[in-house]
């Protein structure tokens, strides 16, 4: 007899072919017609059920790993196991300036309480914003009716308060920013606690847990690791739901008015910004074992990463090094530079966060040192060859084409710390753009801005931490016609006069006029570069005026690959991309 061949695929029409052939070799079923039968139909029937099991089966026991799992609440499961909190939704967020006229009160101070709900508009859509805590707006010296109040944290979203019991705690909205979750029981406050280190049975303390569904559940320490209510007791918890990303780019708000206010102005000083969805399940794949390795202590580098990135998504990068890495070197402190999605490094208050979430995470002996992500940007000249028999595309279509790629290839392969500007790379990906391009040649120069005070002398420094091409001395006596210095500036204004930077080939800087077809040297010496390392000291240089929005430095460095300082992101702008297209010459 005949048995069936063992399982080594699970397709439906293998299964059936395997179950015909198991069958046809059986005595009592070899004369039957498995086409055009009834048997055919069992046959199915007999595939579908193997099919149907084998992929239950396979999916669930995918679901009983992290890795595999593609469930949310599968994840969620394996995370809690970890002990990790995934990170809820957040809602976008800035500081304003609030002030406020009233001239009905004596008081010197104008209160404005707790959740003061203000409105703003981001697209055709309203969002509410509130304030977290209650402000006392101070009267001015030299206007009686004038109370202004800065640095006024507002959230988006709007105030839920919902009576919690003793065996039924999970909340009810999805779309909650756990960090504003207050816990009171019969009017107690209950603090949020992330961990049981130092909690006894009678401190008043609640814990948050991930549940089914996106929601998320209060907890109690069992009178074990914090006080149990009973089930008598007054659960109430309130918090703010949020629309999360969506609400980021407000930048004006207005005012219901609140008592005793004639009028109310509210000035922001940066736009809403950090609202964010609920973590997605890759990422909770990713951070729930490191967040493991961690324990909630930054000793490491890289714990100071995955914990600010769990607690904090709109950080989209981040950079962590030692203190004895910087010139000069600040011993007993770690720098931690931060890009947030949505704008250039971090606002004041997001950096303010950072700082209050690490506050008793790192060793007593180290003091975090937070500084926005700074930026090189890189001047990219491409000329492209391409064959015109192969396209019916013109050269400035390709040229399009080919800036628009650069674009494409800064988002997917730059555009965080660490990251180097391979030409190699960025030569295929042109080349394989269009089936006519045969060639393209890149130049890549790197840029660092500097944005100076105006009419106030001052000693900026700064390094592209690599080696720069260094020129011949250069000669007053031939000019500059053919000289072609390693760093060269944009045009700014000293003592009314528009001039530029340039070294001199000895390492020195120089200020060169620049109003004139016949360039001269107005300064001889305004600092000094090093062409080993690609340090930039600049002395006393006093700025009236520049062109654009900061002055910009471009040097040629010895590599053609662009790698910028650990303390910068390599970044490829628009404005700082020339592309020529030439037909191929046969």
């Amino acid at each position: 007899m005949t048995s069936i061949s063992p399982v080594t695929n699970l397709d439906f029409n293998e299964t059936k072919e395997a179950l015909k052939t198991f069958l046809k070799n059986q005595s009592q079923f070899k004369d039957f017609d498995y086409e055009g039968s009834n048997m055919n139909v069992l046959i199915d029937v007999l595939s579908y059920n193997t099919f149907y099991n084998s992929y239950y089966y396979n999916m669930a026991i995918s679901e009983m790993f992290l890795d595999s799992a593609t469930q949310r609440n599968s994840v969620i499961s394996h995370a809690k196991e970890l002990n990790y909190m995934p990170t809820s939704r957040r809602s976008a967020a800035t500081k304003a300036t609030i002030s406020v006229t009233a001239s009905s009160i004596s008081s010197n101070y104008f209160n404005i309480p707790k959740h003061t709900q203000f409105i703003g508009r981001c697209g055709n859509k309203t969002y509410n914003l509130i304030t977290d805590k209650a402000y006392n707006a101070v009267r001015s010296t030299s206007n009686d009716s004038a109370y202004t109040v800065t640095d006024v944290d507002l959230y988006e979203g709007r105030m839920i308060t919902e009576t919690l019991s003793s065996d039924q705690t999970t909340l009810s909205n999805a779309n909650i920013d756990t960090r504003s979750l207050i816990v009171t029981v019969n009017g107690d406050v209950y603090t949020y606690r992330a961990d049981i280190f130092g909690i006894s049975a009678t401190d008043k303390v609640f814990y948050i847990q991930p549940e089914n569904d996106g929601n998320y559940s209060v907890q109690f320490g069992k009178n074990k690791f914090g006080s149990e209510p009973t089930i008598t007791d007054s659960i109430i918890a309130t918090y703010r739901v949020t629309a999360g990303p969506s609400a980021n780019g407000i930048s004006s708000l207005t005012s219901g008015g609140f008592g005793g206010a004639s009028s109310i102005t509210i000035s922001l000083n940066a736009i809403t910004s950090g609202g964010a969805f609920a973590e997605d399940i890759d990422s909770i794949r990713t951070f729930a074992p490191k967040a493991l390795q961690v324990q909630e202590r930054a000793v490491t580098k890289r714990d100071y990463e995955t914990l600010l990135r769990a607690r904090f998504p709109n950080i989209q990068a981040i950079s962590v090094y030692g203190g004895d890495e910087v010139d000069p070197p600040q011993f007993g402190k770690v720098i931690i530079s931060v890009d947030v999605t949505g704008g250039e490094g971090a606002a004041d208050y997001e950096i303010t966060n950072f700082k209050e979430y690490l506050s008793d995470k790192t060793p007593l002996t180290i003091e975090p040192i937070f500084l926005p992500a700074k930026f090189m940007y890189v001047d990219v000249s491409v000329a492209v060859a391409y064959d015109n028999n192969s396209t019916n595309k013109s050269a400035a279509q390709l040229q399009i084409e080919v800036a628009n790629a650069i674009t494409a290839f800064q988002d997917t392969n730059l555009n965080d710390f660490n990251k180097t500007l391979r030409q190699s790379k960025l030569g295929a990906y042109l080349d394989a753009l269009d089936i006519s391009i045969v060639s393209s040649d890149i130049i890549a120069k790197p840029i660092i801005e500097y944005v100076p005070a105006l009419d106030i002398a001052s000693s900026p420094s700064f390094t592209f931490e690599t080696a720069l091409v260094q020129p011949y001395a250069f000669d007053a006596t031939t000019g500059f016609t053919s000289f072609v210095s390693a760093l060269r500036s944009s045009q700014f204004t000293v003592d009314s006069t528009p001039v530029i930077i340039q070294d001199d080939g000895i390492g020195n800087l120089m200020l060169v006029t620049d109003n004139s077809d016949v360039p001269t040297v107005f300064k001889s010496s305004v600092g000094t570069i090093n062409y080993t390392t690609g340090a930039v000291r600049l002395i006393n240089l006093n700025v009236s005026s520049y062109v654009g929005k900061a002055i910009k430095f471009t040097v040629s460095s010895v590599n053609k690959d662009v790698k910028p300082p650990k303390d910068r992101i390599i970044t490829i702008r628009a404005e700082d991309v020339t592309v020529t297209a030439t037909p191929l010459v046969v």
